[in-house]
């Protein structure tokens, strides 16, 4: 595994998967440096911050792109032209906000890139970017940039040296070193206080998954010392508008939420698991891991549910709840089965998941696991009930 790619599961960068998935047109009149009009159309001074690249000798790129977080690259206007192996751009927006560069070719060609990295647009900063192989070298004279780049920095020094004697076969020890830099960002969050935080928790809110074990305490993080940073930025309107969808997060309260019956009544969630230790399943008929797992559960529930142990589960269905019924028949799933047809309460929205996952709720409602895999489900029971 070469620096590049370790350095990307280790910071955590973001990732580009699903972004490569259609041949797009490619702009041949040279580098664009206008933004796109909805962006342009706010009223206040614009930020801008100046761009300039290389490519070492010996790398061919295929097609490098910068767009904003959150957007598409494949609509990206910013599409470089090099010239003796330079690229030189502006890049505006309303305000400060992170940017990404990325081979997008590469993308299209492989259905995957190494060739990705991340920037500030703060206003009259200099970016200075260099792609070597498989890895953006980027440099700014901005504030904020060089806060996050300190991070990254302090997080290689401590991490890599025990990251590289890893063993890739050993999950255990994966996971562990994981967690430890996972608890080690938190906690750098809270003494070094940056707008690259506040941007970062945007936008895991916005793609919140499931096991997203450290969002809850980045919230936690945010309303004890963050509110009062950057305050006149939208993206505090962001993240507020994310927590109200009520994400179903570890260490947080189950949150409520309409749903159906197997016979169409709309009904409350909480009728199945207040006041109860309770695993909700989440599937779909056309999940088939989904379905080994239910099936995995059923001895485990019936091993437990006369020790308190409640199971109800969600399914995710589409144009019509047949396939689910035959599902549920087939196999004699022994708990109430509720669906969300056609995403009519946006059920699974709120749990982070299109089809699988799993999670248990204390009696007064709190979110005390998020397993993974049904082995992790029994630990987890084993731990709560014993043996």
């Amino acid at each position: 595994m070469n620096k590049q790619s370790i350095i990307t599961i280790l910071l955590a960068l973001v990732a580009l998967a699903g972004q490569g998935q259609q041949m797009v047109q490619r702009e041949q009149s040279g580098v664009y440096s206008n933004y796109s009009e909805s962006r342009q159309k706010k009223t206040g001074n614009q930020v801008k911050c100046h761009v300039v690249g290389s490519v070492a000798e010996g790398t061919t790129p295929v097609e490098l792109r910068i767009y904003r977080e959150g957007e598409d690259p494949k609509n990206s206007s910013l599409r470089l032209v090099l010239k003796e192996g330079r690229f030189e751009c502006d890049v505006e927006d309303a305000q400060i906000e992170r940017w990404h560069i990325v081979d997008f070719g590469e993308i299209m060609e492989k259905g995957e890139t190494l060739r990705s990295g991340m920037f500030f647009v703060e206003d009259g900063a200099t970016v200075t970017i260099q792609l070597n192989d498989d890895m953006f070298d980027i440099q700014s004279t901005g504030k904020e940039h060089h806060a996050w780049h300190e991070m990254e920095q302090a997080a290689e020094a401590k991490f890599m040296p025990a990251y590289e004697k890893l063993d890739e076969n050993d999950s255990a020890a994966m996971a562990s070193l994981e967690n430890d830099y996972q608890q080690w960002t938190l906690d750098y969050y809270k003494t070094h206080p940056m707008l690259g935080f506040l941007l970062e928790l945007s936008e895991r809110l916005k793609g919140f998954h499931y096991n997203d074990t450290g969002l809850a305490t980045m919230i936690d993080i945010y309303h004890r010392q963050y509110t009062n940073l950057y305050t006149d930025h939208p993206v505090h309107q962001r993240i507020a508008e994310q927590e109200a969808k009520g994400y179903q997060m570890l260490g947080h309260k189950y949150s409520d939420y309409n749903v159906r019956s197997m016979d169409s009544k709309q009904v409350r969630a909480s009728d199945y698991y207040k006041d109860k230790l309770t695993l909700v399943i989440c599937w779909a008929s056309w999940c088939a891991p989904c379905i080994r797992d239910a099936c995995d559960i059923i001895p485990i529930y019936n091993k437990y549910r006369n020790r308190g142990l409640n199971v109800f589960s969600l399914a995710h269905e589409f144009k019509s709840t047949d396939a689910m019924r035959k599902a549920v028949e087939l196999h004699a799933f022994p708990w109430p089965c509720l669906v969300d047809l056609d995403d009519e309460f946006g059920v699974f929205e709120k749990h982070g998941t299109a089809n699988s996952a799993l999670f248990l709720i204390d009696r007064d409602g709190t979110i005390i696991a998020v397993p993974n895999s049904v082995d992790e489900l029994k630990a987890k029971l084993v731990e709560i009930f014993g043996e």
